[in-house]
């Protein structure tokens, strides 16, 4: 499946992409027209429950509410034929799309872990990840533009596959690792590059407002048989300046699982973005920085396009 949160008549709400993403089906809705035909007497209090219409609530219901979200999104096209609940499939092009989750409990990025940026930078590898955060006021989907401060003049794309936790998790074990992964996204890691040569540390530099663009939606793993074999690619306009392979990340997902599970539990919702591939401005003899007016993309393989306009703080 392929999740999103959609916006539609100012209402933000938990939906899927079908048709080859041409359509978007409202997942509780939906449900409450199944729980209808099925005899349920009051569908639509108990849709709410099954499926809510917010995502970190639909990831905390763990397996049972992908299993239910499944079963609906198959059943869609049906469910739609004559439903007293109004529209439950909307054309992709009538709705926003959002960050798939709009208010991660954590946002976890990893920085210098993919072995060709090693090797195009010179830096070794680190003994452990190396995380950082950027907190929720950072998200914005793949239909918003990116801001750039005015304080910022070295302002930074950086490609990302990110992972979403599925379930709680805490000293989790690599070998076990995927069962508490939801599924997977594209994410960009905006930075203030500046800022984070004169901090020495990266915070302030790396969670401005609009600073952590993802999406286009997540992508349930059971699509997605290997996460560290996809294409991942990112152009400023028309200028390709990432291009690589999620096979070069060095911390692989079930490792971050489980390291970052032995230092905090992991919950449904939290995004983990698993690092950049060589080519980011930061390090590049002859940079491109991002000003207003560009659009940066990144295209991963499987997992969508994610496509931003930077403008200038007002």
């Amino acid at each position: 499946m392929r999740l999103v949160t959609y916006e539609f008549e100012g209402k933000r709400r938990l939906g899927a992409l079908l048709e080859q993403e041409t359509k978007v089906l409202d997942l509780n809705l939906a449900c409450a027209e199944d729980l209808k035909r099925k005899g349920e007497g009051t569908p639509v209090k108990v849709a709410d429950a099954l499926m809510p219409t917010e995502m970190v609530s639909f990831l905390e219901r763990g397996d049972r509410g992908m299993a239910l979200a499944q079963e609906i999104v198959d059943k869609g096209p049906d469910l739609a034929k004559g439903s007293e609940y109004g529209q439950l499939i909307l054309e992709r092009s009538a709705v926003k799309l959002c960050a798939p989750v709009l208010k991660p409990p954590k946002i976890i990025c990893l920085g210098h872990n993919y072995t060709d940026f090693l090797e195009e930078t010179g830096v070794p590898v680190p003994p452990n990840p190396r995380i950082f955060s950027k907190f929720h006021n950072a998200v914005c989907g793949p239909e918003d533009d990116i801001i750039r401060p005015k304080i910022n003049q070295e302002f930074g794309y950086e490609a990302e596959m990110a992972f979403i936790v599925g379930k709680h998790a805490r000293n989790v074990s690599e070998a076990d690792a995927y069962d508490y992964v939801a599924g997977y996204t594209v994410f960009n890691d905006v930075s203030a590059s500046d800022l984070t040569t004169i901090d020495k540390q990266v915070l302030r530099g790396k969670t401005f407002d609009t600073f952590a663009p993802f999406g286009p939606s997540l992508v349930t793993k059971d699509e997605v048989p290997d996460p560290h074999s996809l294409d991942i690619k990112c152009w400023v306009n028309d200028k390709l300046l990432q291009d690589s392979n999620t096979d070069q990340v060095y911390y692989q997902t079930p490792h971050l699982v489980a390291f970052l599970s032995t230092i905090f539990t992991l919950e449904p919702g939290d995004v983990v973005a698993t690092g950049t591939p060589p080519g980011i401005g930061k390090f590049m003899k002859n940079p491109t920085w991002m000003w207003a007016g560009d659009v940066c993309t990144i295209e991963i393989e499987n997992l969508g396009v994610l496509k931003n306009k930077v403008v200038d703080e007002a």
